[in-house]
């Protein structure tokens, strides 16, 4: 059963995103998925791990709907392939850290950002014993990429967290190899009987069991 379909809010959160500095949205079309899935816990002190972050829409809507989260984003800021291939997307790249730093200044020390690639800080996350109640896994989209922020997380994910891997049905670039849902599938091969799947669509979203 999707039960991210169930109890979807029609809560409105533009008002959130009023004087941020953003030039794209590509977020905004799963806030009611995210909300049926945390509305339950939307006032619990939940960790929340964001690998991918670009200018900080994401990372805002967590800190706003989870008001007592603590967030930590890992990003190269340096842009990926896909960002290449189109322009308004290339000529922002240069920028999206400050745009990224300024967007949530407002937070204070509820975000931790680690300007790194992610298999680096993510094993050092390990290393230190972080763990999490929600793992948002949406930096690079290459197949391998994406398996391996999977499965270096998945030790870090509480006993019911939830891990929402983006892009899974994303067809921008030409083969399976530079796409998500190899990496997403294969890692969830490996990892069968862990979890329950919540929400199969152009995300997909699974709780950790």
């Amino acid at each position: 059963m999707d039960r991210a379909k169930e109890n979807m809010t029609s809560e409105d959160y533009s008002a959130w995103f009023r004087g941020k500095d953003l030039t794209t949205d590509w977020t905004s079309r799963y806030y009611p998925i995210w909300a049926s899935l945390l509305g339950s816990r939307r006032n619990e002190p939940l960790t929340v791990l964001e690998i991918g972050s670009w200018e900080g829409r994401s990372a805002i809507f967590f800190l706003r709907y989870l008001p007592n989260c603590r967030l930590t984003c890992i990003d190269t800021f340096a842009g990926s392939a896909e960002h290449l291939t189109v322009e308004k997307w290339r000529v922002a790249v240069p920028h999206i850290e400050a745009r990224f730093d300024a967007n949530v200044a407002e937070f204070g020390d509820r975000v931790v950002k680690l300007k790194s690639r992610s298999m680096q800080a993510l094993a050092r996350l390990l290393l230190q014993g972080a763990q999490f109640d929600l793992v948002y896994i949406d930096g690079s989209h290459r197949s391998a990429d994406v398996q391996s922020d999977a499965t270096l997380s998945w030790p870090m994910v509480k006993n019911h967290g939830i891990v929402v891997f983006d892009d899974y049905d994303w067809s921008l670039m030409g083969t399976e190899m530079d796409r998500p849902k190899l990496g997403v599938d294969t890692f969830l091969r490996v990892r069968a009987g862990e979890y329950r799947e919540l929400h199969r669509g152009y995300q997909l979203i699974v709780e950790k069991i």
